[in-house]
């Protein structure tokens, strides 16, 4: 699986997916354990500009699969590497 953030341009398409989503977008997320996926998935949704700050901050951060869908075309599906959210003092 292709780390998305070890490619340019997987990294501009999975932002600009997320930024310019359609109707026929569908996103699934699913978190990794052990170098493999876990199913099901933790998120299925049209993709969303605040998807990667909700895996760091809803789910943790870690590692995740994404998979973009437009229809039946794969639009992106690779590894998302996001450090654990530190704890802000209040």
């Amino acid at each position: 699986m292709r780390d998305i953030f070890d490619d340019d341009d997987l990294t501009a398409t999975f932002f600009y997916l997320t930024e310019n989503a359609t109707e026929q977008d569908r996103c699934y997320v699913y978190r990794i354990k052990d170098g493999k996926p876990l199913r099901p998935a933790i998120i299925k949704c049209v993709p969303y500009p605040d998807l990667f700050d909700d895996l760091r901050d809803e789910h943790g951060g870690g590692d995740f699969q994404v998979m973009i869908r437009r229809g039946e075309t794969m639009m992106i599906s690779g590894l998302l590497s996001i450090a654990r959210p530190t704890r802000r003092p209040h």
